[in-house]
């Protein structure tokens, strides 16, 4: 089965990028959506996808993917029509939520209350 990317700019004027997961006529559902920043870098434009939320922090056991959905009013954003998002830039989103959902999730524990606080690693060496 083949993704439905979709876009929509959101009421603080970010970018955003993500696939289809619902849609009604006052709302629709984002699955995994990342923000899509564009800085211009030596006269080419150099694009970044940023996760909105990112997955080592939603819980997940070796059997569950972390995925994670956000619903917009459709009041509140406008949504990309007719027009297909490059595949290079689709291609960047799948690798970005396979790496998610295949690292291992960030052990976090309570700290002895003498102790340092534990540093969080978010992403494997």
């Amino acid at each position: 089965m083949s993704n439905t990317y979709v876009t929509i700019i959101d009421n603080t004027g970010r970018n955003i990028l993500g696939v289809l997961a619902n849609e009604t006529t006052d709302t629709i559902d984002i699955l995994n959506p990342v923000m899509i920043t564009v800085q211009p870098q030596n006269g080419q434009f150099q694009v970044q996808l940023i996760p909105l939320f990112l997955a080592e922090f939603i819980a997940s056991d070796e059997k569950t993917l972390r995925n994670f959905t956000y619903r917009y009013s459709k009041t509140n954003v406008a949504v990309g029509i007719n027009f297909n998002v490059d595949t290079r830039i689709t291609t960047q989103y799948d690798k970005i939520i396979e790496n998610a959902n295949t690292a291992k999730p960030a052990a976090i524990s309570a700290p002895a209350s003498d102790a340092k606080p534990e540093v969080i690693k978010l992403f494997e060496d």
